[in-house]
């Protein structure tokens, strides 16, 4: 357990709980994994049950306790847990759940035969560790992960009795409080409170860069500008899709005029907006960047007489706008509940948000979380997330390093996107990057340092944040072209212009938030595939990630060739391209695939299985993506539910990955002996399942 301020623990469970803190083990269900700290339950248990009959919290009993199994956790087992009147809240690895009932219930439950141990969820458990660093009297923002919106009422209440203390925020899931450090070990007491951590910075995730001066005339058109053309776009819209009948979110800096009726020509299927940032009573876009993103999306090029157009552009969009005139910022009400509850029941099935948090780099925080559960309790709604733009080469090796990619898009069910290259010689940035802004510190060493920014579609953004997370977990999952990227330009006097002006009705930019756009609005025509050529109504968020994953092509090994600076090091998936580029004309045309949307599921140890004929010589591409349970902001891993991809060949041979952190898993088999081969989903872990069972979504192409 990290410990850095002991003024922030209750001295009296201080020694007995450091004590019992031991290195990752062995055995599932014998070490509880927090980020504070990997916890042998079981050792101090007793121990802390009659402690906490000693004294109250805040003038309460607790009512939250962490339940630990001695094997995997059955729903039989949780309904026995229910009939003493715990009530399961989140899951803890390996094989424990927070629970909220009465201590007396508690105290009865570690007498079940398959209870491992039983103690209250300690205080300590609940603070991030970067709030360890002072005891500052300084004031700041922290937000609170809340176990139970029932709580919600008497959390607040409490913190009212807290000197000093500002309610800035209540959601359902998170409320925002000013206050110093120094309170900290009193917020936590609080029951019902889960997490504490510093309030991010969302900003948004377009490279900031100086504009070079533009030409005296524009360049000449060569059909790449819009980035469309290097994700094979151009062939799916000429068999007709578009994006036609779907409805797209966007949640940024605004749109153009915010309003319908004046909206930029390109933007005319913009249909709804909503104000949603502090003090805003308004969705225009004074900033620029959100107009841009908006034209990757569904940009229809009347201004440039088609040449220039977003990837569904025969699809509608409803927009959020998140601006703050109050802070000349992304600033609004950190709820994704409030944030996407309307544009869903507008019929938004895909959501774009090229923003985050571009600190606590790999974190699963509160808002990745968050993210997760929106996704977990609309199964239909797939939320893109930019990776961000913080990728360096620190130690200067001439790659850039790993572990930098932004809540939320850490979060395990979102469609997280990196930037790779554009192809444009001519407009924009074409600078070398090493001479750009802190270009010497951030890429100062070859082969980086002489590249410039669109001039290999095979390889990736230099700024682009690379994965993995902190817990292992593979990000960003998929890329698109983010460098140089024209689209439209804001109409409103105080917009900026980005990367410079193409024409009088767009500009250049780049960044994983010119990406994320163009990767959403293949999402959309996608869906639109999905939805007419393979009669599904109402596709899963899972199927149209796995289609997205499924069809994307492999960049490896990058522009740099092969050798010591190698930019991909590996084959797809790697924690640099995820799956590879985005190719809208493979995800558009899955005649000879398989396609499983399986919304009931498996549960533990169950399979299910389907069986594919692969003639000598053939290969076999099997793709498994599902949306899974949010992870406690608590734990160490954010991976719930765990079902597993296998394929058994003719002979019996065995193909698996046996990933223990990853919802999305893909197996790529070639030259293959002829005859029958099962693909099997297999249930290793479901503790919170809907009715117990884990929903997925599966491809085969053989």
């Amino acid at each position: 357990m990290r410990i850095k301020s002991t003024s922030l623990f209750f001295i009296g469970a201080l020694a007995l709980l450091s004590a019992q803190v031991f290195p990752a083990l062995v055995f599932a269900g014998d070490i509880v994994r927090l980020k504070a700290g990997e916890i042998r339950l079981q050792d101090t248990s007793q121990i802390l049950l009659r402690e906490a009959s000693g004294f109250k919290r805040m003038n309460q009993e607790p009512k939250y306790f962490i339940v630990q199994f001695n094997d995997r956790i059955s729903e039989k087992n949780k309904a026995l847990l229910s009939q003493q009147g715990l009530e399961p809240k989140a899951y803890l690895p390996d094989d424990a759940l927070i629970v909220r009932g009465e201590q007396r219930a508690a105290g009865m439950t570690g007498f079940l035969p398959f209870v491992r141990a039983v103690a209250p969820f300690q205080p300590e458990w609940k603070i991030s560790a970067e709030l360890y660093e002072s005891t500052s009297a300084r004031s700041e923002l922290l937000v609170l992960s809340i176990m139970d919106p029932k709580d919600v009422a008497n959390i607040r209440s409490e913190l009212s009795t807290i000197a000093g203390l500002k309610i800035k925020f209540v959601g359902q899931q998170t409320i925002i409080v000013r206050t110093s450090r120094a309170e900290v070990n009193q917020i936590a007491k609080i029951e019902g409170i889960s997490w504490i951590e510093a309030m991010p910075v969302f900003v948004t995730f377009d490279f900031e860069i100086d504009a070079d001066n533009p030409p005296a005339t524009p360049p000449a058109l060569t059909g790449y500008e819009s980035g469309t053309r290097l994700m094979n776009f151009e062939t799916a819209w000429q068999r007709g899709f578009s994006g036609e009948g779907q409805i797209v979110g966007m949640a940024d800096t605004g749109v153009d005029s915010g309003s319908t009726s004046t909206m930029h020509p390109d933007l005319s299927a913009v249909t709804k907006g909503y104000a949603m940032g502090f003090g805003s009573s308004t969705w225009e876009d004074t900033n620029g960047h959100g107009t841009h993103v908006c034209g990757s999306v569904i940009g229809n090029g009347r201004a440039s007489d088609g040449k220039i157009r977003g990837g569904a552009h025969s699809a509608s969009m409803v927009v959020d706008g998140l601006w703050s005139p109050i802070m000349d910022n992304l600033a609004f009400k950190n709820d994704f509940n409030f944030l996407l509850g309307a544009p869903y029941k507008d019929g938004v099935r895909i959501h774009t948000n090229s923003w985050g948090a571009a600190n606590n780099l790999g974190a699963y925080d509160t808002f990745a979380a968050a993210a997760d559960a929106y996704m977990w309790n609309n199964p239909d709604m797939l939320i893109l997330f930019a990776a961000g733009n913080s990728g360096e080469d620190k130690n200067r090796d001439g790659r850039i390093d790993e572990n930098s990619v932004c809540s939320p898009g850490t979060a395990k069910n979102v469609l997280t996107v990196g930037a790779s290259e554009n192809l444009l010689a001519e407009g924009g940035i074409q600078k070398p990057i090493g001479q750009l802004r802190d270009g010497d510190k951030k890429w100062g060493v070859e082969p980086i340092k002489s590249d410039t920014l669109s001039n290999n579609p095979d390889g990736m953004a230099a700024f682009s944040s690379r994965g993995p997370t902190n817990d292992g977990r593979l990000k960003p999952e998929i890329v698109a072209p983010g460098t140089n990227i024209v689209s439209v330009k804001s109409q409103h006097p105080k917009a900026g212009k980005l990367w410079g002006e193409f024409s009088k009705d767009y500009v250049y930019a780049g960044g994983t938030s010119m990406a994320t756009p163009l990767t959403a609005g293949a999402a959309v025509v996608v869906r639109e595939y999905l939805v007419k050529t393979h009669q599904l109504t109402n596709p899963s968020a899972a199927l149209v990630k796995a289609a997205m994953l499924h069809s994307a092509t492999d960049m490896y090994p990058g522009q740099y060739g092969t050798g010591p600076n190698q930019e991909l090091p590996t084959r797809r998936p790697n924690v640099h391209e995820g799956y590879g580029r985005v190719n809208v004309d493979a995800g558009t045309n899955l005649v000879s695939t398989v396609l499983v949307d399986d919304k009931t599921g498996i549960g533990l140890s169950e399979e299910k299985s389907v069986k594919v004929n692969v003639g000598a010589g053939g290969s076999l591409h099997a793709t498994l993506s599902y949306t899974d349970a949010p992870g406690a902001a608590t734990s160490s891993k954010a991976l719930v539910n765990d079902i597993d991809l296998r394929v058994i060949d003719p002979s019996g041979k065995i193909y698996e990955l046996a990933d223990r952190k990853n919802n999305s898993e893909m197996l790529e088999l070639s030259n293959l002996a002829a005859g029958d081969y099962e693909v099997i989903v297999k249930g290793i872990n479901v503790p919170q399942g809907k009715d117990g069972k884990q929903p997925y979504a599966l491809l085969i192409t053989n």
